[in-house]
């Protein structure tokens, strides 16, 4: 309990933190916020409508406690753009990123794990030098080019799947390969040099001695300790794609946070992204603690010290 509420008051900190810095490097800038929303061109009346929407006539201490109140309410504000509230925009776009997300993790660590272990347990064989060669190549692939190459190949010649959209999960199928493949090779990586460790220790060497099979040996004893650093890995990898997947939203035109992110940014619409910046780091957040105590629970180490 001592470590689940250290963990918890350092998640709301934390957040406090990111609200402070969202709200004022977005507001406290050069100029009229209103006149960098609508322009110089902009109707002096609507000029004058969006300042008092804004409350840019107000301290910004008491701007920032103000929006501070509301957001704890679940208010998050009007876009200035869609002319709606900002956390009905960003749930009805988070579904889609949340889901791609889980699903190229998912499969990263599906692709990785067996993977990893087979280089590791073959050490110095062909099938090992094969498997860090496409985990380099794996690497090297940058994701939106990867998914260039499968719409061109799994959409345009064989029509399997759908090339661009959001209809169904099948439509997520070839954004989550694109940005599994280059996660996995990293991941890889790390199940190998990890499981080589693993497979070093003395405690190793006595399951061998006591006849166990070699199955039991390399997923029960080595990938259980081996998984540590995996999680940990893969959950830096999920946080990073829940931040924001721009570029392949754009490339297969998903209706995800990132597309919207994009769009605000480009409309100027302040109040959606403050909404967007806030709803994604707290849910970075909340997966970092959840990481942190399937960890804890892997390692007791982690909770005892």
């Amino acid at each position: 309990m001592k470590y689940v509420i250290q963990k918890l008051t350092s998640f709301v900190f934390t957040l406090l933190l990111i609200s402070i810095i969202t709200f004022f490097s977005l507001n406290i800038l050069p100029g009229d916020s209103a006149v960098l929303i609508l322009g110089t061109e902009g109707d002096p009346m609507q000029l004058d409508i969006l300042r008092e929407q804004l409350g840019v006539n107000q301290h910004p201490v008491l701007r920032y406690c103000k929006w501070l109140f509301h957001m704890i309410k679940g208010d998050l504000g009007v876009s200035v753009r869609y002319g709606v509230d900002v956390a009905s925009l960003v749930l009805d776009a988070l579904p889609v990123t949340l889901l791609l997300a889980i699903m190229a993790v998912g499969l990263a660590l599906a692709i990785s794990v067996p993977l990893g272990v087979s280089c590791a347990v073959k050490q110095g064989t062909l099938l090992e030098s094969a498997g860090l060669i496409i985990t380099e190549l794996g690497m090297a692939i940058p994701a939106f080019w990867l998914g260039i190459l499968l719409i061109n190949l799994f959409s345009l010649k064989l029509n399997w799947l759908p090339p661009a959209g959001y209809t169904s999960i099948i439509s997520l199928i070839l954004p989550a390969c694109a940005l599994a493949i280059p996660r996995a090779a990293m991941l890889t990586r790390v199940v190998r040099s990890n499981m080589l460790a693993a497979l070093q220790q003395n405690y190793m060497r006595t399951a061998r001695s006591k006849g166990l099979p070699q199955k039991t040996i390399l997923y029960k004893h080595a990938l259980k300790n081996a998984s540590i650093t995996v999680c940990s890995v893969a959950g830096i990898h999920l946080t990073q794609l829940l931040g924001g997947t721009i570029v392949i939203e754009q490339v297969f035109s998903l209706p995800g946070v990132g597309q919207l992110l994009l769009n605000a940014v480009l409309h100027r619409d302040l109040p959606l992204v403050q909404g967007i910046v806030m709803i994604a780091a707290c849910l970075i957040l909340l997966v970092n603690l959840i990481f942190d105590l399937v960890l804890a629970v892997l390692d007791p180490r982690i909770r005892f010290e």
